[in-house]
């Protein structure tokens, strides 16, 4: 079943699209331009990983999915892209997708090649261990396990990397811990198939109802603290009306009918005390285009 879905990005996107065309410094808008490609390409990503687990588990009565789940606790932070719990234990997956060609070397790093530059990053099952960390000790706190289970080791926590299916890999076979998206459910069947007679003892004995993974889901889905970044912050570009007010939206400059009204913030005493106000409208080509507007 799925207990939740993606957080919706489209209105991050939308903010760093009218940054990105309401700045007037080009080095600015290349940083706009980054972070507006990381979001749109992480976002799409998460969506394609996340149709295919959904396709396989949206009916099934033993398996639990989350999608997109950030939790705080004890003053430390895990972000978790999907997380898949039964009565065998809880799987963590990473979703990781680029636009160019994806190596991944020896040491679970990753490099990635766009054009002639090659950018590489760490490990990221280095960082869902750490992760790891942090889920149990919220689980642990919240007395969700019985002694028995605590006794034999607790739950097992897996991770895993799925790598989307559109991704150039160079690696002719993966490494253990990076999947591909698309074959990660019938790869995942075949190792439940595949463990042998003393291991089965063992994940049989740590074995919880359906019911307490309900629990621990939904203990997940309570404590979702999703980020809230405020790019027009970060780039000191004063909110756009557009992303609140349709109307603003539509409205275009009525001097050099290409750039849009949008809201400015004052910067003299001469200026405050002329629109009466510490905002007013002003047009989005600014320099070039010095039309303004009182705010109604």
């Amino acid at each position: 079943m799925i207990l939740k879905n993606i957080d919706d990005k489209s209105k991050e996107i939308k903010v760093l699209e009218s940054l990105l065309s309401n700045s007037n410094s080009e080095a600015q808008k290349r940083l706009i331009n980054a972070d507006l490609k990381k979001v749109k390409l992480g976002y799409k990503s998460e969506k394609e990983n996340a149709y295919y687990l959904d396709f396989e588990f949206e009916k099934s009565k033993n398996v639990i999915v989350l999608h997109d789940i950030r939790i705080e606790h004890n003053g430390r932070t895990a972000q978790f892209d999907h997380i898949l719990i039964s009565r065998l234990g809880i799987e963590l997956l990473e979703s990781k997708s680029t636009t160019g060609e994806m190596s991944i070397n020896h040491d679970g790093s990753l490099s990635i090649k766009n054009s002639k530059f090659v950018k590489t990053y760490p490990n990221p099952l280095e960082q869902s261990k750490r992760h790891v960390l942090v889920l149990k000790e919220l689980i642990e706190d919240n007395s969700l396990f019985s002694k028995r289970v605590n006794i034999l080791g607790g739950i097992s926590i897996t991770s895993k990397v799925l790598i989307n299916p559109n991704t150039t890999l160079t690696n002719t076979k993966l490494p253990d811990g990076f999947e591909r998206a698309d074959s990660f459910v019938s790869n995942r069947n075949k190792e439940i198939d595949n463990i042998g007679f003393f291991d089965a003892l063992s994940s049989i004995s740590k074995m919880f109802t359906i019911d307490k993974a309900e629990k621990i889901a939904n203990l997940l889905v309570k404590v979702h603290t999703p980020i809230n970044f405020d790019y027009a912050k970060k780039y000191r570009i004063s909110k756009i009306e557009s992303l609140d007010k349709k109307e603003t939206e539509e409205k275009s400059c009525p001097r050099c009918k290409v750039g849009k009204l949008i809201i400015r913030k004052t910067k003299s005493k001469v200026a405050k005390e002329k629109y009466n106000n510490d905002k007013f409208l002003g047009c989005s080509r600014y320099p070039k285009c010095r039309y303004t507007e009182l705010l109604d």
